[in-house]
């Protein structure tokens, strides 16, 4: 008798679980991660046909082909975002009259001949066009919303064509948002870049995700919406952010609002 009354309530115990288990599935909670799941998987799809490769080509050269980092379409008239240091890495070896933009397979052409539009070494930003029309662009979203602890997904091609001409996407939050360069205790650690960004700071983008060499220029997305909050930049932030005795591995990103007054320069031509 004491077994069977032992049984029953063994089943009762289990059954009690597997009601609380569906309920807490149907919580609200529940309910928003399987939805950010589900936008991210959609947000991706969108996405990934604007992110471009920022190189060099040239028939003649050995590789033709040259990779120095990523940016992104945010106009279909053919304008794109990436980092000015990329550009400036490209003129150094006398190509910037050989510059392209390579695109996934995606539906854009596969390679795109470009110049340089306009640039601010401030910010480490800059604006290409590429030639043509009708190109899938990324919506700007305002950065000054952006708070800490908040999701973040990035995309860009890590170590160049190494994987090939496929975006790779990470996801992270937002860790800090601090100035770009902060006082050190030994004037000996502070580089003529750190002074230069002590006497003018602006704040910047601190992740919890790894941006790898390569990312540099590409976009910085709400995972929900796809719109750029940011441009991925840790070469350039290093060198002000961190100093000799420290060397972080952290990534960072320049917020997209810093981006807008080149923008409006470039209507007003």
């Amino acid at each position: 008798m004491k077994k069977a009354t032992y049984r029953k309530s063994s089943y009762r115990n289990i059954s009690y679980f597997f009601l609380i288990l569906g309920l807490l599935l149907l919580l609200p909670g529940g309910n928003i991660v399987a939805y950010e799941r589900t936008s991210l998987v959609e947000t991706i799809k969108k996405v990934k046909p604007s992110i471009i490769a920022v190189g060099t080509y040239h028939p003649l050269s050995r590789p033709a082909v040259k990779f120095y980092g990523t940016g992104f379409v945010f106009s279909k008239n053919g304008y794109a975002i990436t980092a000015e240091h990329v550009l400036s890495a490209i003129n150094r070896n006398g190509e910037i009259d050989n510059l392209y933009a390579f695109f996934p397979d995606t539906g854009n052409s596969i390679k795109v001949s470009a110049k340089v539009v306009n640039k601010n070494i401030k910010y480490d930003l800059a604006i290409i066009k590429l030639k043509g029309s009708g190109f899938n662009y990324l919506k700007l979203g305002d950065s000054s919303k952006v708070k800490e602890g908040q999701s973040i997904a990035l995309c860009g091609y890590p170590y160049g064509p190494v994987f090939g001409l496929h975006p790779t996407t990470h996801t992270g939050i937002i860790s800090n948002i601090s100035p770009m360069a902060i006082p050190v205790q030994n004037m000996s650690l502070l580089s003529n870049r750190m002074i230069s960004a002590l006497t003018d700071p602006y704040f910047i983008f601190q992740l919890d995700c790894t941006a790898f060499p390569g990312n540099s220029g590409g976009p910085l997305l709400l995972p929900e919406t796809g719109d750029v909050i940011g441009v991925l930049n840790s070469a350039f932030i290093q060198t002000t952010k961190e100093n000799k005795q420290i060397s972080t591995g952290i990534s960072y990103a320049i917020p997209i609002n810093y981006i807008k007054e080149l923008i409006e320069s470039i209507k007003k031509k």
